[in-house]
């Protein structure tokens, strides 16, 4: 079972997009049974899926915090078939201080993962904080491979450069960290500031960087607004065919660095 993070420790990087897409995709036009695990106190997965998150429990908080409680008694079906999401809220806010105390804070997302049953999902995606706390670290300790969406602004290349930061140091800590399956630049502008750092990306990392670019497309703020699926929403348009592109390079590209 694939467990593909999405992360950046910037918010506004179309993470959660790029993350519900990809899911829906997946289970779409593969035909898999996919989770994904909101880790964000936004909720903006499930409110993307069609969820009132609000409120709403058990969330993705309980499961962590609870041993007993398994990922399936709170995970939620969705409208796109196959698509299943494990919700989170505001809730979630108080898991680091919840967990302070216990030596397996780290890894306890990674221990309820590994606890699925066999063939319950083909692929997890974690759409991560866009900060930098124990949420995230519990979220790249339980990936296999990670996404990283990259804005392209004038700090998109810090943004990057920390991530890769972050993963080298889980892996000179606990000797393993999730590989890096693609960068996926997005926000694009037909700018000259776009372009060059577009072009810095792809010489700096020549193999990851994505070929699709994802620009600006109102449809997929529409979608998002309306709880549906770009794909469902509007299908032909520019920012949901950038978005299968993607999806499909994601998951079948190259093999993760």
């Amino acid at each position: 079972m694939r467990r593909i993070a999405f992360v950046n420790e910037k918010g506004g990087t179309c993470k959660t997009t790029l993350c519900v897409s990809t899911a829906a995709w997946l289970a779409v036009e593969r035909g898999l049974r996919v989770l994904v695990a909101d880790l964000d106190t936004q909720g903006h997965a499930g409110k993307s899926l069609g969820l009132d998150v609000r409120g709403l429990t058990p969330t993705v908080r309980d499961v962590l915090l609870e041993p007993a409680l398994p990922v399936a008694a709170a995970s939620r079906p969705t409208a796109v078939p196959g698509l299943s999401v494990l919700p989170a809220n505001k809730e979630l806010a108080t898991f680091p201080l919840d967990i302070a105390a216990a030596p397996d804070r780290a890894d306890r997302l990674r221990e309820r993962l590994d606890a699925l049953p066999d063939g319950s999902f083909d692929a997890v995606l974690l759409d991560a904080p866009p900060s930098v706390s124990i949420v995230t670290e519990n979220v790249l300790r339980a990936a296999t491979e990670v996404v990283v969406p990259v804005a392209l602004t004038y700090l998109a290349l810090d943004g990057c450069a920390e991530i890769l930061e972050s993963l080298e140091r889980l892996r000179r800590d606990v000797g393993r960290a999730p590989a890096l399956r693609a960068i996926v630049p997005v926000l694009y502008r037909k700018t000259q500031l776009a372009d060059e750092i577009l072009a810095r990306l792809r010489e700096r990392f020549p193999d990851r960087v994505t070929r699709t670019v994802l620009g600006l497309s109102v449809k997929i703020d529409e979608a998002q607004s309306h709880g549906r699926t770009v794909f469902e929403y509007a299908p032909r348009s520019t920012g949901a065919v950038a978005l299968a592109a993607i999806a499909r390079e994601i998951w079948e590209g190259a093999p993760p660095a």
